[in-house]
């Protein structure tokens, strides 16, 4: 923790030079209560660990202004590590992301993380059969998008996004993926027909893939997802609006009206486990059935692959951190998130990501282009991950990680 208070001190000065940031201002300074902070919200960052928030008018470079709960439960705006680490934040971990458009990692152009194994191209895989109920290949080869959706309200996409996501999986049909996965927000809507519009354009979009695409709930698809009620309260797949617009087109990849399920893809290797986690309708029997999924699959399966919406460290809801840790509290290849419309990637969870730039507006300065990714195992068992830009197909970023 040596390292931390000192940024904090660092922090401190700087304000004292013309800036209005008040001397308390103690950002990543660990903590135990808001107490400690000087009057800002001690927080929980990726890591578990508890420190000191900031005003948001005075988040130095790798922060910005999120709303986190403090330890008395209230939530404010304060700065966040966007690597959501305090640790790596201050240089302990080299998050090391591929921007967009030149220069080498950390924030320019596609750097590239290896995660725990050494990027090595590979030859694609032969193919197989995937339909909505699962299948077999002889290697796994899909694509993966998050947070395609408007910046505004309208029955319908608008132009400019609809051209976004044609691309999206016009690229990714052109690739070869066996399928495709996506990370959650579909929609921006105030009404029932706009969000049923909206998830028409996304389904006319995926079905120029050809191919599944196995979709993950967002908080857009929810009308309460912002207020203290989500959608996991009895009956709100009818009486929800987004959810319901959602959910109906849902079903006709997953086959049920819930919003979370599983799939099994037979590979030459062994059975590969996806799991799309409803992280806004969370409750006991979601739980109670991830548990169940994941204790299997730690048990069956040479690959597993969940996507849930929030990444780490996003506290909007209270349970989104408890079910990101219960996820890591078993084996896992890769771990698939959106919601933040940006890449990224961290040396420090090299089997997290998130990629939330399917559309959406973007949330990072530094990453100005929309993509996807593609996930391909390789023929030694390896996880090789492109990250791609879909109007120029430049790759921004590559790294692998093992099975499990």
């Amino acid at each position: 923790m040596m390292r931390i208070s000192l940024f904090a001190m660092v922090l401190t000065a700087a304000a004292g030079c013309g800036s209005s940031t008040p001397a308390t201002n103690f950002l990543c300074n660990a903590c135990n209560s808001n107490a400690d902070c000087g009057g800002n919200p001690c927080f929980v960052d990726g890591s578990g660990g508890h420190f000191c928030g900031a005003p948001c008018g005075a988040c130095p470079s790798g922060f910005d202004c999120q709303a986190l709960a403090g330890s008395d439960g209230k939530v404010v705006q304060t700065c966040f590590p966007q690597n959501e680490s305090c640790a790596a934040a201050l240089g302990q971990v080299d998050m090391a992301v591929g921007g967009g458009g030149g220069g080498g990692g950390g924030g320019g152009g596609g750097g590239g993380v290896t995660g725990d194994m050494a990027f090595v191209p590979c030859t694609k895989p032969a193919g197989g059969t995937v339909t909505t109920a699962g299948g077999s290949v002889d290697r796994l080869f899909f694509g993966y998008t998050g947070d395609t959706r408007d910046s505004s309200s309208s029955n319908g996409y608008s132009t400019g996004l609809k051209t976004v996501i044609d691309n999206i999986y016009t690229r990714m049909k052109s690739d070869g993926v066996e399928f495709a996965l996506d990370g959650g927000d579909h929609m921006e809507a105030s009404s029932a027909s706009q969000a049923t519009a909206n998830m028409a354009d996304y389904a006319a979009a995926t079905a120029l893939l050809g191919k599944p695409v196995f979709m993950t709930m967002g908080n857009h698809e929810c009308v309460t997802s912002f207020d203290t009620q989500d959608c996991g309260y009895a009956g709100a797949e009818t009486q929800d609006y987004k959810m319901s617009a959602f959910l109906n087109q849902l079903k006709t990849v997953s086959g049920s009206m819930l919003p979370y399920y599983r799939v099994d893809i037979m590979t030459a290797s062994g059975k590969a486990v996806f799991l799309s986690v409803a992280d806004d309708a969370w409750n006991q029997t979601q739980q109670d059935w991830l548990t169940q999924q994941l204790t299997d699959a730690d048990a069956n399966a040479k690959y597993t692959f969940v996507s849930k919406h929030h990444p780490n460290g996003n506290t909007d809801q209270p349970a989104f951190q408890q079910i990101y840790n219960l996820v890591i509290s078993h084996k896992y290849t890769l771990f698939l998130n959106g919601h933040s419309h940006e890449y990224k990637h961290y040396n420090s969870a090299p089997r997290a990501v998130v990629m939330g730039l399917g559309g959406a507006p973007f949330d990072n300065p530094n990453q100005q282009w929309w993509g996807y990714m593609t996930i391909m195992q390789c023929p030694d068992d390896r996880i090789n991950v492109a990250v791609y830009d879909q109007a120029t197909g430049n790759v921004q970023d590559q790294f692998s990680v093992g099975p499990q």
